[in-house]
């Protein structure tokens, strides 16, 4: 393993038993959430995981947090495999990798200040008396731009602004210096006008704290200058991967091309032909057989029916998954 590459994905999967869909069947179906997702985080970097809603991207995460077990695959971190720890070695990890939830609304607790919030993962890992502990508190608050500390560290999440909770958020993550920060849809509650701040802390703590961040995501247009690669999800696989200019600037697989078709353009003069998606994400449960994006796919071809494209390699760092790249 590359000394850079310090967490690894490896043919991860996660199903989930449904169970039988009549009282008539005997056999019990699984929901294909994550389908064999392989993919290496460097150090310090910025992976950006993009794709539509239920295409698995929060499931991958709750795997690396080990909220979930995973049915296949494995996750390695610092040459040491996390797949199935048990308890204390599993708290002892999340001191190293943290999350940031969606909703700031839901992810703090009313009844704290916002001092306690950012405290409480100290207490909670063993560390709440030490010295330092104040000064750590100010200063994961002060990093994530709630500045001077001293006029936060007693109020109350009503009292603060959506930006701002998210901010006490990221604060409580950061207390514990984390190496890795999951960030699942860490804007998409919030003001347009808020969001590029957000967007614009992370970049900055990914360089001054030396961290580094999945940002699942399902608005491409939102982190063309925050990520250094891209990785689109459908129905639980990884479909296309690169650099951000790679992806963004020459997709190779249809879907990435339809998400990018209506990304807004800033220049009204300029017009980007909009590629409109037929139909509904297929249901996980009951996948397509052959290519899973063929039912929605406006170039698929008849072959795409039948057969199951592979990742195929396009550069040293660009892979994408069709048909169409192999003919």
């Amino acid at each position: 393993m590359s000394t850079d590459n310090f967490l690894e994905l490896r043919g991860l999967k996660k199903y989930f038993d449904v169970g039988r869909p009549s009282l008539f069947s005997r056999k019990s179906r699984d929901l294909h959430a994550v389908d064999g997702v392989t993919f290496t985080l460097r150090r310090s970097e910025v992976i950006a995981l993009v794709g539509e809603s239920g295409c698995g991207k929060s499931t991958l995460a709750l795997l690396l947090m080990g909220l979930e077990d995973p049915t296949e695959g494995t996750v390695t971190y610092e040459g040491r495999d996390i797949t199935h720890l048990d308890d204390r070695q599993r708290k002892d990890l999340r001191r190293k990798i943290q999350m940031v939830f969606q909703d700031p609304y839901e992810s703090l607790n009313p009844t704290q200040t916002i001092e306690e919030i950012v405290t409480e993962p100290l207490i909670v890992h063993g560390f709440a008396n030490t010295a330092d502990r104040d000064q750590r508190v100010k200063k994961a608050m002060e990093d994530s731009g709630l500045k001077p500390a001293e006029v936060y560290l007693h109020r109350y999440p009503h009292e603060l602004s959506g930006g701002q909770r998210q901010r006490v958020v990221i604060a409580a993550a950061l207390v514990l210096e984390p190496e890795i920060i999951l960030a699942d849809e860490p804007v998409s509650m919030l003001d347009v006008s808020i969001r590029a701040e957000i967007i614009n802390l992370l970049a900055e703590l990914r360089i001054t704290r030396q961290i580094a961040v999945i940002f699942i995501t399902h608005d491409l247009g939102s982190v063309g200058f925050f990520a250094d690669r891209v990785a689109v999800m459908y129905l639980g696989r990884i479909v296309e991967i690169g650099t951000m200019l790679e992806v963004l600037e020459k997709p190779q697989h249809p879907y990435t091309k339809a998400l990018i078709s209506v990304i807004p353009v800033p220049n009204p003069r300029l017009r980007r032909e909009r590629i409109i998606l037929q139909g509904e994400t297929p249901n996980p449960i009951d996948i397509p057989s052959g290519c899973r994006f063929h039912p929605r796919c406006p170039v698929a071809l008849a072959t795409c029916k039948a057969s199951d494209p592979p990742l195929v390699t396009l550069s040293k760092t660009h892979q994408a998954s069709c048909l169409l790249l192999v003919q």
